[in-house]
């Protein structure tokens, strides 16, 4: 028996350690059992990152996005650390750590390329780019996981991934090919590109986290690791910066809860469903901030995006019919 444990201090499944007077539980990684099926969760999940970046979209203009993020992550993690230790901690191996330190770090990467491409080039140019990580992830899936879809999975991805790009084109006067046409000659489009490929590999990464830990814990650490790099880049913003985004706090912890929910939401649709396909359902989000632009933005162009949407919609049939 380990010192310290005794049949008596069993918690839902896990062990309770005393350390300096302080009870903590400590639960073996367990997949979670959902109540509801994995695609309610990863819809959930597209909804509040449509939320997300419309609340981005709006806040962002007049603060900075290090010191915005790093309070929003922190946030986030706040949160779901509190959920943790009331639902007990996980019992953590070494193969969580180097996936959640892995994960951190390329997210910090992912992001500092996205916002240097869209400081380089058009909406219009780069944002399309971003579709194809669900492509990507038949692969990357393939490799890190094991996990692959079947031919009709694969053909709802493509036509999500044809959907989303579509609906993120937002340009009248360019052709439609304009954005991977860019990659030979426009940087911005080439970094977005690059973003979509890191996805591929921080989404796997994340299951592993999710797998070795639990839903609420696994995002809790990487909030965590991703607010303390943003906000050492954060540190560097100067005290008018900081003094701004005061001003947004409500945002701030707004942002931090919604982040904190779609992370969740995909997790849990993670424990019994393949990565292509969630992330494939994830990206209706983009359907979502359709309609929030055109009811809060005033964003037009709205025939082209119904397109986009009939396509993702299709896509999304097709995978529910023959996951």
């Amino acid at each position: 028996m380990v010192s310290g444990v005794t049949p008596d201090s069993l918690c839902r499944g896990g062990v309770r350690f005393r350390a300096g007077g302080t009870d903590t539980c400590l639960r073996h990684a367990q997949p979670e059992r959902p109540h509801m099926p994995w695609y309610f969760f990863a819809i959930l999940g597209a909804l509040l990152d449509a939320v997300y970046y419309a609340l981005i979209k709006k806040s962002l203009k007049d603060v900075n996005q290090y010191v915005f993020g790093s309070g929003a992550f922190f946030t986030a993690c706040i949160l779901l650390l509190t959920i943790s230790w009331l639902r007990g901690f996980p019992a953590l191996d070494a193969q969580f750590w180097y996936a959640a330190i892995a994960s951190s770090l390329l997210n910090a990467v992912a992001a500092s390329f996205y916002f240097k491409a869209l400081r380089l080039t058009d909406l219009s140019l780069a944002l399309p780019m971003i579709s194809f990580t669900p492509l990507f992830l038949i692969l990357t899936s393939w490799f890190m996981l094991s996990e692959a879809p079947s031919w009709y999975g694969a053909l709802g991805i493509l036509l999500i991934v044809a959907g989303s790009y579509v609906l993120n084109f937002t340009s009248s006067k360019l052709p439609l090919l304009a954005p991977l046409q860019a990659i030979y000659r426009n940087k911005g489009a080439l970094l977005m590109g690059g973003v979509a490929l890191v996805y591929s590999v921080t989404t796997n990464l994340d299951k592993i986290i999710v797998v070795h830990s639990d839903p609420y814990f696994s995002s809790a650490i990487v909030f965590l690791f991703l607010g303390v790099l943003f906000a050492a880049r954060a540190a560097r913003a100067g005290r008018q910066a900081r003094t701004r985004a005061r001003q947004k706090i409500p945002a701030v912890l707004t942002a931090g809860l919604l982040s904190a929910g779609a992370a969740v939401a995909a997790n849990i649709a993670f424990t019994s469903q393949i990565v292509p396909y969630v992330i494939s359902l994830k990206r209706l989000a983009v359907v979502f901030s359709v309609i929030l632009g055109a009811l809060f933005f005033k964003e037009k162009n709205l025939l082209t995006r119904s397109l986009g949407a009939s396509l993702m919609f299709t896509g999304v049939v097709i995978i529910l019919l023959f996951q």
